[in-house]
């Protein structure tokens, strides 16, 4: 999963939970979940590949009620149900939707992307959900929106402290703009249009510094190669994880914080 861009489910969670609240219309969800795609098709529910309109208009008929987005990864299940086929294809691929009714059994979906044509000709990218029942215990596990600002502001100092322990900004200046846009908290080259009208400021102003501390971290990656031995690298690529970490769950919370 890229950290730069919006993954498909967070878009199929965020705008199917609008959709199911009267916030949006089905073209309005498919439209934004689709923009950079070709089809999209829904397989393992009721029939296999439905189109995506048909898809979400079948799970409200099967009686969805809410819909929240995962983005599993190692050592980091939070908000997966438990071990079963759902569970393991959403941490192969990084990402999966939860779609719940009232009783907190449903479905949980995953991407799985295919790219058509050539880097000559241009390329289409189909994506195919799979769909698998699930049943999830318990209230949601979060993250919230308060954590995840507490989270982004103690990654940007963590941010700093690791770029002046790589040395790269010295000699990258994206690195260095980068990192000043954190701390200014700019908004510049960010496109706060992905998220439903409905959901709260709040939880635009958190995806937009998670983007911001995504695009620094792939900065840093591609400097890692500066180290003086391996065991900086290492140390180096823990931090790098941990705001990776940061990221996505931010991310979470800002996906689902209607």
């Amino acid at each position: 999963m890229s950290l730069n861009l919006p993954p498909r489910s967070a878009l199929l969670a965020c705008w199917t939970t609008a959709w199911l609240a009267g916030e949006a219309s089905l073209p309005d969800l498919v439209e934004r979940v689709a923009a950079h795609d070709g089809e999209h098709t829904v397989t393992g529910l009721w029939v296999d590949d439905l189109e995506l309109e048909q898809g979400v208009a079948r799970l409200r008929a099967e009686g969805v009620a809410r819909v929240r987005l995962v983005l599993p990864a190692p050592g980091d299940p939070l908000g997966l149900p438990g071990p079963g086929p759902f569970t393991t294809a959403a941490l192969a691929a990084g990402e999966g939707v939860l779609a719940l009714r009232a009783d907190a059994s449903g479905y949980g979906l995953v991407p799985a992307l295919t790219n058509h044509g050539s880097a000559l000709d241009g390329t289409v990218t189909t994506v195919q959900w799979a769909t698998y029942p699930v049943l999830v215990a318990g209230p949601d596990q979060g993250p919230f929106l308060h954590e995840a600002e507490h989270d982004l502001r103690v990654g940007v100092m963590e941010a700093a402290r690791a770029m002046a322990d790589l040395d790269v900004a010295r000699w990258n200046p994206e690195i260095g703009d980068a990192l000043d846009d954190l701390r200014r908290e700019s908004r510049r080259g960010i496109d706060e249009d992905e998220l439903p009208s409905s959901w709260p400021a709040r939880a635009r102003d958190v995806l937009v510094r998670s983007r911001q501390l995504a695009a620094l971290i792939s900065l840093a990656q591609q400097d890692l190669g500066g180290s003086i031995d391996a065991r900086e690298a290492d140390a180096r690529a823990k931090v790098l994880r941990d705001l990776a970490k940061v990221v996505r769950r931010a991310r979470v919370a800002a996906y689902n914080a209607a």
